[in-house]
C-alpha cells in the first residue's frame, strides 16, 4: 500500500475522532455548567458561631479562675470568682439597716397608738364638757322666769349663770387640749419609706454578692483567656470570650448572580479545608439582604470586597448555612470552608 492511500484512509478517521472529542467536551461542559447553575458552590466561606465577651458586672480582685482556654463549659458553670468579702460586709450592713428601721417602726407605732388613745380620752372629756354646759344652760334658762314670782332667789340664778360660764370655759379649754392631742398623733409613713429604700439596698447587696461568681450564660467553649488570680476585674471590661457551641454556621459569600438559585431552606453541603473529605450537611438559614460597598460607608452592613477594581465583577453576598449536628472536634470559628447549595433538592 502506498503512502498516499494510507493518508487518505487515516484522515476521515481522525476527523471523526476529533469531532467526537469536541462534541464530548461540549456535552461535558454543558453538564458542568448545568450542575453549577443548579447547585451554586463557593470556596469563599468560613465557619462561625455566636460568642459573648465575658465581663463582670462588679469590680473586685479575682481570687479564683475556674476554667482554662478551649475548655467546654455548661450553662451555669462558674468561670471566675471575685473576692466576696467586701460584698458580704455590704450585705450585712444593709441587713442591719433594715432591722434597725423595722425596730424603729415598731417603737413609733406603739407611740402612735398611745397618742391615739390620749386623743380619744381628750375627745371624751370634751363631750362631757359639752353635756355639763348644756345642763348649766338649761338650769339657767329654767330659773330666770321663776325668780320674779319668788320661787327662786336671785342668788340661785346668779349661781346658775356662774356655773354656765365655768362650763363654757371648761369646754373651750378641753376642746383646745383635744385639738393639740390630735395634732400630736404621729405616723410611720416616713420610716416605712426609708425601710423600702433600705430593703432595695439589701436586695442590691445580695445580688452583688451573688455576682462575685461569674457563671456561663450558655453551653460553650472558653477562648482568649489571658488572666490569672490577682487580676482586678472592672465592671463591664471583657476578661475572655465564650463561644456558643450549640449552633454552628458556615457563612458563604456567593456572587449576586447566584442568589436567584439559592433559597432559605435549601439543603447544603459544607467541607472544611482541614478535612475536605468529610462532608457536613446543613440548610440555608438566611441570605444577606445587603452589604457595604468598599467605596462608600453604610449603616453597619457587612463588608465583602471585590476581587478586581478595574473591571465590573459580581458583588458577593453572605449566605448563612446552619450545620446539622457538626462534629464538635472539627468546629473552629473562622475555619476556611467550601459550600455547595442543593437548590430545589429536598432530599
Amino acid at each position: 500500500m502506498s503512502s498516499t492511500d494510507s493518508n487518505s484512509s487515516v484522515t476521515p478517521r481522525g476527523k471523526l475522532i476529533a469531532l467526537g472529542s469536541i462534541a464530548a467536551a461540549l456535552l461535558l461542559g454543558t453538564l458542568v455548567v448545568f450542575a453549577i447553575d443548579r447547585r451554586p458552590r463557593t470556596h469563599d466561606a468560613r465557619l462561625f458561631a455566636f460568642s459573648a465577651a465575658m465581663a463582670s458586672e462588679i469590680n473586685g480582685r479575682i481570687v479564683r479562675v475556674c476554667v482554662s482556654n478551649d475548655q467546654h463549659v455548661s450553662k451555669g458553670s462558674p468561670l471566675i470568682v471575685i473576692d466576696p468579702a467586701p460584698y458580704e460586709m455590704q450585705l450585712r450592713q444593709a441587713r442591719a439597716q433594715v432591722a434597725a428601721l423595722k425596730a424603729q417602726i415598731g417603737l413609733t407605732g406603739r407611740q402612735v397608738k398611745s397618742q391615739g388613745s390620749g386623743a380619744q380620752a381628750a375627745e371624751s372629756q370634751v363631750q362631757k364638757a359639752r353635756e355639763q354646759l348644756k345642763y348649766a344652760q338649761d338650769t339657767r334658762e329654767r330659773l330666770e322666769p321663776l325668780v320674779a314670782p319668788g320661787y327662786f332667789t336671785q342668788q340661785q340664778l346668779d349661781e346658775a349663770r356662774t356655773n354656765e360660764s365655768s362650763a363654757l370655759a371648761a369646754l373651750s379649754a378641753l376642746t383646745k387640749s383635744a385639738t393639740q392631742a390630735h395634732q400630736a398623733v404621729g405616723d410611720t409613713l416616713s420610716l416605712e419609706a426609708q425601710l423600702a429604700g433600705a430593703e432595695a439596698a439589701e436586695a442590691l447587696a445580695a445580688r452583688n454578692l451573688e455576682l462575685t461568681t461569674l457563671r456561663a450564660p450558655f453551653d460553650g467553649v472558653v477562648v482568649g483567656l489571658q488572666i490569672a488570680e490577682g487580676t482586678f476585674a472592672l465592671s463591664g471590661r471583657p476578661l475572655f470570650s465564650l463561644i456558643k457551641s450549640d449552633a454552628w454556621y458556615a457563612i458563604a459569600d456567593f456572587r449576586e448572580t447566584e442568589l436567584p438559585r439559592i433559597a432559605v431552606g435549601d439543603r447544603a453541603t459544607v467541607w472544611t479545608m482541614a478535612n475536605s473529605e468529610r462532608a457536613i450537611s446543613g440548610r440555608v438559614e438566611s441570605l444577606g439582604s445587603g452589604v457595604q460597598s468598599t467605596d462608600q460607608d453604610g449603616p453597619d452592613l457587612p463588608k465583602v470586597g471585590r476581587d478586581l477594581n478595574w473591571v465590573v465583577v459580581a458583588q458577593r453576598f453572605p449566605v448563612w448555612v446552619r450545620l446539622d449536628g457538626p462534629p464538635p472536634e472539627a468546629m473552629h470559628v473562622g475555619m476556611t470552608a467550601s459550600v455547595k447549595v442543593h437548590h430545589g433538592d429536598s432530599r
